[in-house]
């Protein structure tokens, strides 16, 4: 019994003098000159700890020899052995180094619907006439050359002309001089304006179109062109004189010198 005694007495008396021994020291934890909050500091010796405040200040127990861990979340921990001079300075200064992430790469790609299917997974349908066994399925649409021309106003189609030549290209060709010969006489309406043909030349409005058509084998694209517009002008006065005032439309989409 008197010498358990004496070993409790003993280890009380070692660890009273190992307090005695320990004394607090002040420290500052920084990061380029600014403080860092919430650094947790943990002497690994008596597994005892503290935390820095918003200033980046401490204190803990030591002694020479002892052993502090720093540890924060944004920077990288680091250890620091307690020597005879920062125990005698009773304060230390630290510089924590700030800790970075490496994350993998990844690729930023167009969101998906919630009905997206893998193509690799299931291959898509083709829908069309075909695989839908549409009546003429087959039947390729034939390409539409008609004009609206502007000396009558009718929907022309090449292929209808009574004097059409034969040949896809050289309707094509009907067509391109038909299209700038309306652009002509339509420019030829712009310049004169309406009151010149119905109030000079008593041409009535509906009838001033087939009435350019009817001047076209007197030259007036060409006089036009050339800005000739005096003989332009004696041209279309002679001609409203012998103009009909009913015109068959037909005829006129025809006509030809």
């Amino acid at each position: 019994m008197k010498n358990k005694l004496v070993l409790i007495f003993l280890f009380f008396a070692i660890l009273s003098y190992g307090q005695e021994k320990r004394k607090g020291i002040n420290g500052k934890i920084l990061f380029d000159k600014t403080v860092i909050s919430d650094v947790h500091i943990l002497n690994i010796n008596t597994n005892q700890g503290t935390i820095t405040n918003d200033k980046g200040s401490f204190k803990i127990l030591v002694i020479i020899g002892d052993v502090l861990q720093f540890t924060h979340l944004n920077f990288k921990g680091k250890q620091l052995i307690i020597t005879k001079e920062n125990f005698t300075k009773n304060s230390l200064e630290l510089q924590l180094k700030e800790n970075t992430y490496a994350l993998d790469e990844f690729t930023l790609e167009k969101p998906r619907s919630i009905f997206y299917v893998d193509p690799q997974m299931v291959r898509p349908t083709i829908v069309n006439a075909k695989t839908l066994n549409l009546p003429y399925a087959n039947t390729s649409v034939k390409k539409d050359y008609s004009v609206v021309k502007f000396r009558s106003g009718a929907n022309v189609s090449l292929d209808n002309l009574i004097y059409s030549l034969n040949g896809t290209n050289k309707r094509r060709k009907e067509l391109n001089k038909i299209t700038q010969e309306d652009s002509v006489l339509s420019s030829i309406r712009k310049h004169f304006t309406d009151d010149f043909f119905i109030t000079d030349l008593r041409i009535k409005k509906e009838d001033i179109n087939p009435f350019l058509n009817y001047c076209v084998k007197k030259n007036i694209l060409s006089y036009f062109k050339k800005n000739e517009n005096i003989l332009l002008t004696k041209i279309l006065m002679n001609q409203s004189r012998t103009f009909p005032q009913k015109v068959n439309s037909d005829s006129i989409i025809v006509s030809k010198e």
